[in-house]
């Protein structure tokens, strides 16, 4: 991924940050070099619901790459700092025509295993939002979320840093139900 980062422009955001917006015009892919985003989508009553958090070595905006880009659909904000590459989609196809006509393969191969991997955890969340209650849903997020980079070991199994708000906003419940819920599951 070194022959692509060199085409890239790098740039860096704080925690909390907004790196795009539903409405945003989509003309470019970004590679995630540090740190963790959330993307997320907003229902029309408002509320909002988390998709996925993104990590090092994963692309944001890679289906643009692939259909006509028009505007962006999700959310995406820094959970921690982050350093992003970015390049426009017409630049990487120059690129990949010139400059990277050497390492094109690899370098579409990790941005259609990333796809691909991104539509196996879109299908799973899928399925556990039709067939697993609110305490099912609850307790497979967690499970999930202890295979997070950043989770930590502990001496009594994994600890993650998450809020009750934005579990509800994982399994499409409210932060009370979700309390409750990881109330049951602590006893």
């Amino acid at each position: 991924m070194d022959h692509f980062l060199e085409q890239c422009k790098r740039q860096h955001f704080p925690a909390r940050a907004t790196v795009m917006r539903p409405g945003d015009s989509g003309q470019s892919l970004m590679y995630l070099i540090e740190g963790s985003v959330t993307v997320s989508t907003e229902g029309d009553d408002g509320r909002e619901l988390i998709l996925s958090y993104l990590n090092p070595g994963d692309f944001i905006g890679e289906m643009g790459l692939f259909m006509r880009p028009t505007q962006r659909e999700v959310l995406v904000r820094t959970r921690s700092k982050c350093e992003l590459a970015e390049i426009s989609y017409a630049r990487l196809r120059e690129a990949l025509e010139h400059e990277l006509k050497d390492h094109a393969l690899e370098i579409m191969t990790a941005i259609g295993a990333k796809l691909a991997q991104r539509l196996l955890h879109t299908r799973r969340k899928v399925e556990h939002l039709a067939f697993l209650d609110t305490q099912g849903r609850v307790a497979r997020t967690l499970i999930d979320l202890c295979g997070e980079p950043d989770a930590v070991s502990h001496p009594e199994g994994t600890q993650i840093r998450i809020t009750r708000q934005e579990v509800s906003r994982i399994v499409g419940c409210s932060r009370e139900m979700a309390g409750r819920v990881m109330k049951t599951l602590e006893e």
